[in-house]
């Protein structure tokens, strides 16, 4: 069972309380009875108590902290585990209604639970509540990291106040030897620029433990627009051929944030290795569309040509391939994009041999929003696929902007074209009069 053991400074007592907060006996009948809804019902009672307490305003943190008092004696005395279980969730909710209010006492409690409870939920709760207050929290959870079974709690609470001074606190722990700690410290960082702290981060990408060379990496992605992208490159590179297949996804993920050409080429080189697990190919995909920019898209278009020429079987990275090519935004991209995508068509690449392939071939042509596509896929229509056909003519009402809707009509009208593909742009006209109503 656990004991709550106080800390050697007392709690709050009914005389050290400023004046100005009435004693509970001066307390209107209503919050006397949501108090005692509090201390005696059931979950479901105590969780609506919760939210009917801070209406009352300050009126309500004095018999909150007597309540408080009286569960932390009952901790210490009770010898029945129903009883210490409900004195704990007792306890979980006045931390969580503490929290509603900018008051010191209220600071002071919370504090004095983090100190003093051993449950975890409820320290959890302390903390995080603890946190919202916002910057008036940083010194008691500050104190906090001075103990090591408190000190991942008082981190984790402090990443929640993004205000730069939490940076010393943060930076304390950097060498801590649990590398959740040290983790969790780096995830808070990220948040946050200076000299300091990148070259803390760097040097944790060295760091034996994979969760903190993890969260390095994506600490540097997500300060990308760092002073010295190229040196942050050559820091990150190394990481691609990390034994943790995951961090050499977030450093993929990263150098795609900083998309340097530096980056792209790094990237490019691990697109190309067939040495590189597919997993890690296909996320570097993801990171060279990203950028958004024809050089990041060169390695995807180099990669789908080889695959055509080398008659390699790698559909599954040559389809996710063309998926991000359809969610490109700038227009030099969706420019070159759209080239690549037809030219996947008309070279009969063997992803447009398959179904599957052919379906994201029309999805990321409807995607671009492009009219140059409208024929394209007006000819994939004639496959004997109905799946492709529906993929088709989704892709098709994309591009009812662009006239798709009024060139099938206009194809069908001419009886110039094959009669496969007449049937199937009459199922095309037929399929969008049902759901669009024209």
């Amino acid at each position: 069972m656990n004991k709550l053991t106080h800390l050697a400074k007392p709690a709050n007592t009914a005389a050290d309380m400023p004046s100005d907060i009435p004693a509970s006996i001066e307390c209107s009948a209503s919050l006397t009875a949501v108090l005692h809804s509090l201390q005696t019902g059931d979950f479901q009672s105590r969780w609506e108590a919760a939210k009917l307490i801070p209406t009352f305003g300050e009126a309500a943190i004095r018999p909150l902290l007597e309540l408080l008092q009286q569960v932390q004696a009952g901790g210490d005395s009770s010898d029945d585990e129903d009883d210490d279980d409900d004195d704990w969730q007792l306890l979980w909710f006045i931390a969580r209604i503490l929290g509603q209010f900018q008051h010191p006492l209220a600071i002071s409690a919370l504090v004095e639970i983090l100190f003093t409870t051993d449950d975890t939920e409820t320290l959890t709760m302390a903390a995080m509540t603890l946190a919202t207050i916002g910057p008036a929290a940083i010194p008691p959870l500050s104190e906090l990291l001075a103990r090591p079974s408190r000190r991942l709690i008082a981190v984790q609470a402090l990443a929640q106040i993004q205000h730069p001074n939490v940076i010393p606190a943060l930076l304390s722990v950097m060498e801590d030897t649990n590398p959740q700690v040290r983790a969790a410290a780096m995830e808070a960082l990220s948040h946050f620029r200076s000299p300091a702290i990148t070259a803390m981060l760097v040097a944790a990408l060295r760091d034996p433990n994979v969760s903190v060379r993890r969260a390095a990496v994506v600490a540097l992605g997500i300060q990308a627009e760092a002073d010295s992208p190229v040196e942050l490159v050559e820091h990150l590179t190394p990481l691609l051929w990390d034994l943790n297949l995951d961090v050499c996804r977030q450093t993929a993920i990263a150098l795609g944030r900083i998309g340097t050409e530096a980056a792209i080429h790094v990237l490019d080189r691990v697109l190309q290795s067939p040495h590189t697990p597919v997993e890690l190919q296909m996320e570097v995909a993801r990171a060279l569309a990203w950028i958004d920019s024809a050089l990041a898209l060169q390695p995807l278009k180099t990669y789908l040509i080889q695959t055509a020429s080398s008659g390699s079987d790698s559909l599954i990275l040559a389809q996710e391939i063309v998926a991000v090519l359809g969610r490109v935004e700038s227009n030099e991209s969706r420019s070159m994009a759209l080239e690549i995508l037809l030219s996947l068509l008309y070279t009969t690449h063997p992803i447009s041999q398959t179904p599957s392939g052919k379906q994201q071939i029309a999805l990321s042509l409807g995607q671009l929003q492009d009219a140059s596509a409208i024929d394209a896929l007006i000819s994939m229509l004639s496959d004997a696929n109905t799946s492709v056909q529906f993929h088709v003519i989704a892709a098709l009402k994309q591009l009812a902007a662009h006239g798709a809707y009024d060139r099938l009509q206009t194809l069908l009208a001419s009886n110039a074209v094959p009669a496969d593909l007449n049937a199937g742009i009459a199922n095309a006209l037929r399929e969008w009069q049902i759901h669009t109503g024209l």
